[in-house]
C-alpha cells in the first residue's frame, strides 16, 4: 500500500510539468534579479576556470592542448549539473519549509523544481562547451547526437539521487556537510580533470567503479565525437534503476514523515 502512494506521488509530480518548470524559472529569475548578465556570469566564470585549467592542466600532464580542453571543458560543465543537484538536494525539503507547511504537494516536485533550475544553468554553461568544440575541437560529428539520450538518463538519475540525499538530509541535519564534501573528494576522483588513458591499469577501477564517470561518458563521448562503450551505457542504466529503486522505497516509507522533520 505504501508503495502504491509512492508511485502516485511520482506520478502527480511528473504531471504538473507546469508547477516544477514555472517555479525552476521562477527560482532562476529570483537569483538574478537586476543583473545585466544573469545567470551568464555563472558561464564567464566557467569559461574563465576551463581556460586557466586546460592550460595549466595540459601542460602539467604534457597533453595536447586541442584534445585535453575539449575533454575538460564538456566535463566540468556536466559535473557542475551533477554536483549542483546533489549539493541543493541536500536542502531539496529545508529551503521550501514555508511551502511545504502551507500547501500540500507531492514531495517529488520539489526535487523536479531543483532539477529544471540546475539544467537552465546547464544550458548557460554549455555555452562554453559549444565554443571549445567548435573552434577548439574536432568539430561537430553526427555521433553528437547520442548526447540527448545521455543527457536525458543522467537528468534521470540526478532526480533518484537527489530524492534519496533529501530525505536522508532532512532526517539528519549533519549530512549535508558530508554529502558536500563527498562530491568535492568524487570530482578528483572522476575523469574531468585527467583522462582514463593516462590512468595506470592497477588503477583502472577508480573509473570502472565510479558513478559518475559512467553518466559524465555517456554524455560527452558523443559530444567528442566517440560514441558511449558499453560498459557506460550499462553502467549508467544500472546506476539509474538502482537510484529509482531507492529513492521509490525511501518515498514510500518516509513521505508522511518529511513534514515532521522540517
Amino acid at each position: 500500500m505504501q508503495l502504491n502512494h509512492a508511485f502516485y506521488d511520482l506520478k502527480q509530480s511528473l504531471k504538473a510539468t507546469h508547477l516544477w518548470l514555472t517555479l525552476g524559472w521562477y527560482d532562476i529569475k529570483q537569483r538574478y534579479r537586476r543583473s545585466i548578465l544573469g545567470p551568464f556570469w555563472l558561464t564567464l566564470s566557467t569559461g574563465v576556470s576551463v581556460g586557466t585549467l586546460s592550460f595549466l592542466w595540459s601542460k602539467l600532464f604534457k597533453t595536447n592542448l586541442h584534445e585535453y580542453l575539449p575533454f575538460f571543458a564538456v566535463g566540468s560543465v556536466i559535473w557542475a549539473y551533477i554536483s549542483g543537484q546533489i549539493n541543493e538536494a541536500c536542502t531539496g525539503f529545508t529551503q521550501f519549509t514555508h511551502i511545504m507547511k502551507q500547501v500540500n504537494l507531492p514531495l517529488p516536485s520539489y526535487l523536479l523544481r531543483l532539477l529544471v533550475r540546475n539544467f537552465i544553468i546547464l544550458l548557460h554553461n554549455f555555452v562554453i562547451a559549444l565554443i571549445v568544440i567548435t573552434f577548439v575541437g574536432s568539430g561537430w560529428q553526427p555521433v553528437a547526437i547520442l548526447a540527448l539520450p545521455g543527457l536525458l538518463l543522467l537528468s534521470i538519475a540526478l532526480f533518484f539521487m537527489s530524492l534519496v540525499v533529501a530525505i536522508i538530509c532532512t532526517r539528519f541535519r549533519d549530512t549535508p556537510p558530508i554529502v558536500q564534501n563527498l562530491m568535492t573528494v568524487l570530482f578528483y576522483f572522476t575523469p574531468i580533470l585527467w583522462q582514463p588513458k593516462y590512468l595506470p591499469s592497477q588503477y583502472a577501477w577508480v573509473k570502472n567503479y565510479n558513478p559518475f564517470a559512467h553518466l559524465i561518458e555517456i554524455v560527452r563521448a558523443p559530444l567528442l565525437g566517440s560514441p558511449p562503450s558499453t560498459l557506460s551505457w550499462t553502467a549508467a542504466c544500472g546506476i539509474t534503476l538502482v537510484a529509482a529503486c531507492m529513492a521509490t522505497a525511501m518515498l514510500a516509507r518516509y513521505r508522511h514523515k518529511v513534514a515532521y522533520w522540517l
